[in-house]
């Protein structure tokens, strides 16, 4: 069993998986409440599921794109948890996370879109495939009108950008797109157990001393200059 932690975005979450099957998760999809909830969400995880911290076999994280404070709470908690159980720690990526989140659209190119500064999106193509998707490209920083010029579709687009994206029109008039709703496409400790889970199983432990957030900008304090 793996315990997976999603903390990227908006979303905070935990989940515990079973190889391929999610078998138990809590998720809270308010903002800037990480740091208050995280640890007594994994509490209450391990007991509501009625499993003992001794049979999680590894931790995953995701690691990013996403906020910076979200991803040092998420990524700090989970080195706590691995360096004091003395087990691996898997990094997943947040944007491969929320592709997967996607679900029933199997085979279809999936954009993953993840808000990230004002007018800006983290973004990255992938093939929907069973048990996991599969990167097409690089995952990439992109303003608003980079981003039209870079999206080719037919394509299923899902993320926290999504609504952005709409309201700049970069969406309209693409029938060949299906656009999901953000909450019908959400990120959750869950799916980040069950990506750790695979990649566990073809050795991709991370380093812990060494495994960082992936942010794909540099953090910047007060507004952007022009």
């Amino acid at each position: 069993m793996i315990l997976g932690i999603e903390t990227a975005t908006s979303i905070c979450s935990a989940g515990i998986a079973e190889g391929d099957k999610i078998i138990a998760e809590l998720r809270f999809n308010i903002k800037n409440i990480h740091a208050e909830v995280l640890a007594e969400s994994l509490a209450q995880l391990l007991k509501l599921s009625g499993v003992d911290l001794k049979n999680i076999s590894a931790f995953a994280v995701s690691i990013g794109p996403g906020s910076f404070t979200g991803l040092r709470i998420g990524l700090a908690t989970a080195k706590g948890l691995a360096f004091a159980s003395d087990k691996p720690l898997v990094a997943v990526s947040t944007l491969q996370a929320q592709a997967a989140a996607s679900g029933k659209w199997q085979g279809a190119s999936v954009v993953s879109v993840i808000k990230a500064r004002q007018d800006e999106v983290y973004t990255a193509r992938f093939h929907n495939e069973w048990p996991a998707p599969i990167l097409q490209g690089e995952e990439v920083l992109l303003g608003v009108d980079e981003f039209a010029k870079w999206l080719r579709t037919p394509a299923v687009l899902c993320g926290s950008g999504v609504r952005m994206l709409q309201a700049r029109g970069v969406l309209e008039n693409r029938s060949e797109m299906v656009v999901m709703p953000e909450s019908a496409a959400m990120l959750s400790g869950g799916l980040v157990a069950r990506l750790g889970a695979i990649k566990l199983a073809g050795g991709e432990a991370g380093d812990l001393s060494n495994l960082e957030p992936r942010y794909l900008q540099d953090f910047e304090i007060g507004p952007r200059k022009a």
